[in-house]
């Protein structure tokens, strides 16, 4: 029942809509309250575009030419018009984030991945959300997707959600979302077109404050020694949004800080897909790629630019080498574009990997394939406080 007064209240609060735009605030500055370009359900012409309706309703129908209520005892607890989560492709926020074919979002809706936002790689053709994540099991063997399922089962009883949560908002509020780049798909992202589209999951502790996150100061990728990779066919321009200049992560959100919140939880998230079991334990403060110090003359030499400089200790972030919600690639959603040009992780095996390594390192020390010894958590044999990845 409070979740049904907190969104009769919301609705209240932003009647308004319906004939104007009004003042502006968290949720009208976000995509989904854009007055111009936000919320538009074609079956809802009654209401303005960014209005909570498009989204709940009130009394459970509109009209009679949408979906049915959530379930034969009415709505759900959020007043959504259908149901909120039920599988990997059948998803509330899917209804709208499908593409241009077939959603409720007048106009469609197209979503790029990572890689091409970020990387600049325009071959990739993901276009939405849904797509995203239908790669892996059991749509594909050759690709990877966060299991949504998964995350439900994760954050249920954590940070103030419910077995009713959807696992999408794990990582975004709807309510403050942005868009990144915002409202263009037809481009990747630049400085004029920056938003901040996920929120700390810990942080819905206190829901009602609730915010985006990586658009303050002191949650940028510049907290740590930070390198941008390049931009897909290019050795001057770098991610996440194309300058020529800005390297070192004050454009960039820490997503190391955002993915840890989960991925450096006790006990780790479970994986059904790898049969059940428990995620590594990513402490990126212990390891090579992260906070843990690693430099020396023979590891700058086997680097590529741009993170040749010596004496540095670079941090990555984990969308440096991993989309958000899928990849093609085969295993633990590995980038297609990685620091300016491909990977292709078509299945576990050496080869496959290396493409990705390869990237960022020559690796003329070892006659053997990268995953043989790197992965995070792998330990050097002759010194177990060192790890190697």
């Amino acid at each position: 029942m409070n979740n049904m007064k907190t969104i009769f209240l919301c609705l209240a609060i932003l009647i308004f809509l319906v004939g104007g735009v009004s003042n502006a605030g968290t949720y009208l500055d976000s995509a989904h309250g854009n007055s111009t370009y936000g919320v538009d359900r074609t079956s809802t012409t009654q209401y303005a575009t960014g209005h909570c309706a498009h989204c709940h309703e009130q009394h459970a129908s509109i009209g009679g030419d949408e979906p049915s209520p959530d379930s034969p005892a009415g709505p759900d607890d959020y007043l959504l018009f259908s149901d909120n989560h039920t599988s990997q492709t059948v998803n509330f926020c899917f209804g709208c984030h499908r593409g241009t074919v077939g959603g409720y979002q007048t106009g469609g809706l197209v979503n790029r991945s990572y890689s091409y936002r970020a990387g600049g790689w325009t071959s990739d053709t993901l276009d939405n959300i849904l797509q995203a994540f239908t790669y892996g099991p059991p749509a594909s063997t050759t690709s990877s997707s966060h299991k949504l399922d998964d995350i439900k089962t994760f954050i249920t009883g954590k940070w103030g959600y419910t077995a009713n949560s959807n696992p999408c908002i794990a990582c975004h509020n709807p309510h403050a979302v942005q868009g990144d780049p915002a409202n263009s798909a037809s481009s990747a992202k630049s400085s004029g077109t920056r938003g901040y589209p996920v929120s700390l999951p810990s942080d819905h502790a206190d829901k009602y404050v609730w915010d985006v996150y990586g658009d303050d100061a002191g949650e940028k990728m510049s907290n740590y020694v930070y390198q941008a990779p390049y931009r897909s066919g290019s050795t001057s321009i770098y991610e996440p949004d194309g300058s020529t200049t800005t390297t070192d992560g004050t454009n960039l959100t820490d997503y190391v800080t955002l993915c840890t919140d989960c991925h450096h939880y006790s006990p780790t998230p479970v994986s059904t897909r790898l049969g059940n079991t428990n995620l590594r334990d990513i402490d990126w403060a212990a390891s090579v790629h992260g906070g843990k110090a690693s430099w020396s003359k023979t590891d700058a030499d086997e680097r590529k630019l741009p993170y040749k400089a010596e004496e540095k200790n670079y941090v990555l972030a984990c969308t440096d080498c991993h989309e958000p919600h899928g990849s093609p690639n085969y295993c633990y959603l590995i980038r297609k574009e990685v620091n300016g040009a491909t990977t292709a992780v078509a299945a576990d095996t050496n080869t496959d990997w290396d493409t990705l390594c390869t990237r960022c390192h020559t690796y003329t020390h070892e006659s053997n394939s990268c995953i043989n010894c790197h992965y995070h958590g792998a330990l050097h044999e002759s010194n177990p406080n060192q790890p190697l990845f």
